[in-house]
């Protein structure tokens, strides 16, 4: 005697099982690549520094490139041209584990932004 709903049981479990194997999370690993947790420190580091260099005022007062305020991001964090480059070549291939890189971005720049609000004393208007 074979229970009916025995089939449907498995298939369902054995999709599960498929799905949840699926939904691992790869990693881009080598020599050639960046390791994950530098690549977000260098991420956050090169938009912090797009922020500061896109302000009209920094542009009239400095003459830069933004090949410029590149190099030195690289330099702090051990990290050639070449490698940079190459990690970001695969990781836009793989918009999936980008997203993942960049929620960590997000995270990181999130938090900078509300210790910066907690450290900036309270503006009182002047009467």
């Amino acid at each position: 005697m074979s229970c009916r709903l025995c089939n449907p049981v498995l298939i369902l479990i054995l999709l599960v099982i498929t799905f949840t194997a699926c939904q691992q999370q790869k990693s881009i690993t080598g020599e050639e690549f960046i390791e994950r947790e530098v690549l977000v420190d260098v991420l956050v580091d090169i938009h912090l520094a797009d922020g500061v260099t896109n302000d009209r005022k920094f542009h009239r007062k400095y003459d830069v490139d933004s090949i410029d305020i590149l190099s030195p991001i690289l330099e702090k964090h051990l990290v050639s041209r070449q490698m940079f480059d190459t990690t970001m070549f695969v990781y836009t291939r793989n918009p999936e584990l980008l997203d993942l890189v960049y929620n960590d971005v997000l995270i990181k720049l999130n938090v900078m932004l509300d210790k910066n609000n907690k450290e900036e004393p309270a503006s009182t208007p002047e009467l």
